[in-house]
């Protein structure tokens, strides 16, 4: 007998994940807007896109058993690098830190894996938001 994979569950941990992004998240554009910077608008876009993806993933995931099994968790570790980068990027990308996609995901990515690489090359002249979020990105 075969066992069924636990989507709800997958979607319910991702939606929580996504959650507390937007948390953190919510931090660099409280501070965009006390400094001034150009940048809060684009720092509020992105929070709003990840707490209204971790909202519908929870609804989603809203019955789910709270069992979560080797096959659910292998899938959530796995994926969970990707999930978080691509919301992470959005405000490098949306407030024009960086001017595409790949070099936003790479400075997100490099972030959450700490590995201290950056493709910012005037770091001393971003925002204020910016650099308190490529902090948190190291810190998270």
């Amino acid at each position: 007998m075969t066992k069924t994979f636990n989507w709800k569950i997958v979607a319910r941990t991702y939606g929580a994940l996504l959650l507390i992004e937007a948390l953190f998240m919510a931090v660099p554009t409280v501070a965009a807007y006390l400094y001034g910077d150009a940048d809060g608008g684009a720092f509020a876009v992105s929070t709003l896109l990840t707490l209204v993806a971790g909202w519908i993933a929870m609804r989603v995931g809203r019955n789910a058993q709270r069992r979560v099994s080797e096959r659910e968790g292998y899938l959530i570790v796995a994926l969970v690098w990707i999930v978080f980068s691509l919301f992470g990027m959005l405000p490098f990308y949306l407030s024009g830190a960086l001017d595409t996609i790949t070099d936003s995901w790479f400075e997100t990515m490099s972030g959450f894996s700490t590995t201290g690489y950056s493709v910012i090359e005037n770091v001393e002249v971003q925002s204020h938001a910016i650099l308190l979020w490529r902090a948190m990105c190291q810190w998270l």
